[in-house]
């Protein structure tokens, strides 16, 4: 169960079609998308503890990550936040072109994790 009361809020508002982003810790604001600042310390919460709080409530029908994740992160790195996907088709795309996706998410989730590239785009329906 999802405590955080401006999670929750921003959760049950999601729809068919939406998108929720969970970024990590450097970067940059959206002052024009509704952003939940989760962040308490450096590496606290990282995107997987995120995701997998999200994903133990809600369907989630597909991820879009960066492709730079792939190059930037050791392998152990990137199995270990991949996991945490199990089995949802991952939309991998430039990061250019995930910052300007992320302006059109519903909702920001921003976390403390230090571990580049590897933000997620979470995608309803």
């Amino acid at each position: 169960m999802i405590i955080n009361p401006q999670l929750a809020s921003l959760l049950a508002r999601f729809r068919h079609a939406n998108a929720i982003a969970i970024l990590d810790a450097p970067f940059p604001s959206y002052p024009e998308v509704e952003t939940v600042e989760l962040i308490l310390a450096r590496g606290i919460p990282t995107i997987p503890q995120v995701v997998d709080v999200i994903l133990a409530e809600h369907e989630v029908s597909s991820v879009v990550m960066a492709k730079e994740f792939t190059q930037a992160v050791d392998a152990t790195t990137q199995a270990d936040y991949l996991a945490h996907l199990g089995e949802l088709p991952i939309d991998w795309i430039d990061h250019v072109d995930f910052k300007k996706l992320v302006g059109t998410c519903l909702g920001i989730v921003h976390t403390g994790d230090p571990v580049p590239y590897s933000n997620v785009i979470l995608r309803w329906g």
